[in-house]
């Protein structure tokens, strides 16, 4: 039975990696690293403007709820912490 194509392409690229000195393999990672962070943000960028406004509204929201519950009692903690 023939291989997938993406078996052969995995097999090749560790072929490939396993001869090639330490840094050189620290570069082919840094590269793809780069490439799933490229395709990240592609998929960002291609969504509609309002469906930016609408992800960006719902984490402000998230975002400021959090930091009300954490501020609840912040001033008595800071009192405490003059009192000591």
């Amino acid at each position: 039975m023939p291989e997938k194509p993406t078996t052969t392409i995995h097999r090749q690229l560790l072929e490939i990696l396993s001869q090639l000195p330490k840094s050189s393999q620290e570069e082919v990672l840094n590269f793809a690293i780069s490439l799933q962070k490229k395709k990240l943000t592609q998929h960002w960028d291609a969504i509609s403007d309002t469906e930016a406004a609408a992800l960006k509204a719902e984490f402000a929201d998230e975002d400021l709820a959090f930091a009300e519950s954490v501020l609840t009692n912040y001033l008595s903690q800071l009192q405490q912490e003059d009192a000591v």
